[in-house]
């Protein structure tokens, strides 16, 4: 290694605690949830009302709480239940989905990223 490499990794090292903060601080409360069955908006609700909701899906029925300014699926048709597993949601960015059966909720915020951006 030459010194021009050991002072690159020298600033590297040094910036990668304020790229962190930069880009991993922790996300806001999330206002809605976004519904989705295959690309289609099903319904968008805010998540400070308690309920439970089903949707129709590909396999069948999922059902999914609202409860605290959080959401989660609580029943499904699909086979392996990873939906369920993941249990509640409340931060802005937040994605879940049922793949067998084609449903996706998403939270959504006021922060400056919601769930993937390409």
């Amino acid at each position: 290694m030459t010194r021009a490499d050991i002072v690159l990794l020298l600033i590297a090292i040094l910036a990668l605690p304020f790229v962190y903060l930069h880009y991993w601080q922790p996300t806001s409360a999330g206002i809605t949830v976004r519904i989705m069955r295959d690309e289609t908006l099903v319904r968008e609700l805010v998540l400070n009302k308690d309920q439970e909701i089903s949707i129709d899906g590909a396999l069948g029925v999922s059902r999914l709480q609202i409860e605290n300014g959080k959401i989660r699926f609580i029943d499904s048709p699909c086979t392996g239940k990873v939906c369920i597993h993941k249990g509640w949601l409340s931060h802005s960015g937040d994605f879940n989905a049922c793949l067998p059966n084609r449903i996706s909720i998403e939270i959504m915020g006021q922060g400056e990223f919601d769930s993937m951006n390409f």
